[in-house]
């Protein structure tokens, strides 16, 4: 099995409506299994063009995977075109089906009829497990040893399934020269083109390379080693280097988010975290909740919009605002230090700048970020500049605050 495609079905696709994300993900975990995706094919909810889309992906590839179309209503029809397309008939699976009708009446939600589409699947297929949604995907063995996959549509139901149980099928059928060793490094503070200078120097074989991917705020550089009786020592020896050389910079690997890298250090050392955000509005505190575990690390965030309530609930100075003025770095520092000093936080992080599109002045131009560190009674601040729209400002400046945060744990 070395060549497979990928169809995503739905009208929202097709229309720009809604972003294909499943393909690009599906083609990224192939591609680490040693499959080669040689084409990804999106149709709306059509039978004659999905009928289209099966004829050219199963003279094109040997593993074919599909998303959408498996849920209850109308324009539901891909488990009846792939049935139709391959020649088999529709059965139920009554397992499948008492599963549903209790997942209904468990949760209170009124059971109809048309949910019972979900229950069935081409004959002799297998089914692949939805542990989040209500629809079922399968797995069907076709013509000349070729399979058929069917996903959800929805991404978060269609990773876990994959994940689970889509990966690990696709390994057991892969041959030992096909596989591929990669690992996906994650960068912050670096330009592409400077990035590219810097490992520059590392020479590959045949089978071994680098690819780039801007994603702002961030980088990913991503290492792949394939073939070659000594991979698994070459991989690491290249790792090796690739840290030597960018080591600062790299804050995670894989699926790793800087929040979730944070968590660990704070859990490591033991510290508890508060936030001050101003220009921010809450989404670094967002992002630091979102990871699983938060509440053993965070004690609070506050939201200080106004120079009154930087006032009341942080203790900055009226002077200080008068003065300097919200923006400035007299200011984030003295954020910081009334938060961990009100939290009674190990360490507390704050943010104030100017997120636009108005607000700018000649000297303090939208944009302009101070972001202020206080622990251990040392305080620091930093002077960041951001371009873009409100929100890209905004995700710059949470990703530029945690990533400080990090290196000054780092040193602690």
């Amino acid at each position: 099995m070395e060549k497979a495609v990928i169809i995503s079905t739905g009208e929202e696709l097709v229309t720009g409506r809604v972003v294909d994300t499943n393909s690009t993900y599906i083609a990224d975990q192939l591609f680490a299994s040693g499959v080669e995706v040689v084409a990804v094919l999106k149709v709306g909810d059509s039978r004659e063009r999905l009928l289209w889309a099966l004829r050219e992906a199963t003279d094109l590839g040997d593993l074919i995977i599909g998303t959408g179309g498996l849920g209850p209503t109308a324009d539901d029809i891909s488990t009846a075109v792939v049935a139709e397309f391959f020649g088999r008939k529709l059965t139920l699976d009554e397992e499948v089906a008492q599963g549903l009708k209790h997942r209904f009446e468990s949760r209170g939600y009124p059971w109809t009829p048309n949910n019972l589409k979900q229950a069935f699947f081409p004959e002799g297929a297998e089914i692949v497990p939805n542990p989040l949604g209500t629809a079922p995907g399968f797995r069907l063995r076709v013509r000349e040893q070729k399979a058929i996959i069917w996903l959800s549509g929805v991404p978060k139901e269609m990773k876990l399934m994959l994940k689970q149980t889509v990966l690990p099928w696709v390994a057991g059928h892969i041959q030992e020269a096909q596989a591929v060793l990669q690992c996906t490094f994650k960068i912050h503070g670096l330009t592409e083109s400077r990035l590219d200078d810097i490992v520059a120097p590392i020479l590959f074989n045949e089978g071994e390379g680098l690819a780039f991917r801007a994603h702002y705020p961030d980088l990913s550089l991503r290492l792949t080693v394939r073939g070659g009786i000594n991979k698994e020592a070459r991989f690491q020896e290249l790792k090796r280097r690739i840290r030597e050389l960018i080591l600062p910079y790299i804050y995670g690997e894989g699926d790793e988010t800087l929040e979730e890298v944070l968590g660990k250090l704070l859990r490591e050392k033991g510290w508890t975290l508060a936030l001050a955000e101003s220009c921010t509005g809450g989404a670094i505190s967002h992002r630091i909740t979102k990871v699983a575990g938060s509440s053993t690390y965070f004690k609070c965030g506050a939201v200080t919009y106004s120079n009154e309530s930087k006032i009341q609930f942080l203790q900055v100075k009226n002077s200080t605002l008068q003065r300097y003025g919200a923006v400035s770095r007299e200011t984030a520092l003295e954020m910081a230090q009334g938060l961990r000093r009100a939290a009674e936080a190990d360490i507390a992080l704050s943010v104030t700048g100017i997120a636009g599109p108005t607000g700018g002045t000649p000297e303090k131009p939208v944009g302009t970020v101070w972001v202020g560190i206080a622990f251990q009674e040392q305080s620091e601040a930093r002077l960041f500049h951001f371009y873009g729209d409100r929100e890209h400002i905004i995700l710059g400046t949470s990703q530029a605050a945690l990533n400080w945060l990090r290196l000054t744990l780092l040193k602690r």
